[in-house]
């Protein structure tokens, strides 16, 4: 028996098992890593349209529209604004659903709704979590009961929203793992100039 010949068997074969080892690490990063930039894409695209929206409540050309707000809960917010600037008073409406995004195998995933006049658009990026605050002093950290009755519709000068989005699917290293979903947060506090007290 010829133990070098043996000894180099048993080298080759940790070797192989590292780098089999070593691709299946670099293949899972890679995988973080390229659905890290989707759902930040994804993130951020929704953040342009909540930071064009959400400043303009209560927008009219030279003027401030008498009634904002149609609905102001921590899943939905609707109110009006000259959105466009071209003198059409729209309303904009933003709801997180319950109904579960399509095509997704998280759970936690369901479908963020804008509405503007009634057109819909159904956000199903990986949504799964959308709070809406409200508040009526500034910087405060104590935010109005939602929903808001109308009567305090006037009360509203801050809005605050959260955002989280998470990867469609599990990435977990093992089958044994718990579910591991990418998330991506973002949180914004806006101060709407039609919303300021007289």
């Amino acid at each position: 028996m010829n133990f070098g010949i043996i000894i180099s068997y048993i080298i080759a074969g940790f070797l192989s098992i590292t780098i089999l080892m070593v691709t299946y690490n670099v293949g899972f990063s890679n995988q973080e890593v390229t659905t890290t930039l989707i759902k930040k894409t994804h993130s951020r695209s929704i953040q342009d349209i909540i930071v064009n929206d959400i400043p303009k409540i209560g927008y009219q050309n030279k003027t401030v529209l008498a009634n904002k707000f149609v609905t102001a809960d921590s899943d939905e917010i609707s109110f009006y604004s000259d959105l466009n600037n071209d003198g059409t008073i729209n309303q904009i409406t933003w709801k997180y659903t319950d109904l579960p995004s399509p095509g997704s195998k998280n759970p936690n995933d369901n479908i963020l709704r804008r509405t503007v006049d009634g057109d819909e658009t159904e956000i199903n990026v990986g949504v799964t979590s959308f709070t809406i605050r409200y508040y009526d002093e500034y910087g405060s950290t104590t935010p109005m009961a939602t929903p808001i009755s109308s009567s305090n519709f006037d009360d509203i000068i801050q809005i605050e929203v959260e955002l989280e989005l998470q990867s469609s699917y599990d990435l977990s290293y093992r089958n044994s793992d718990d579910e591991n979903y990418i998330t991506t947060s973002w949180q914004k506090r806006f101060s709407p100039v039609n919303l300021r007290p007289n």
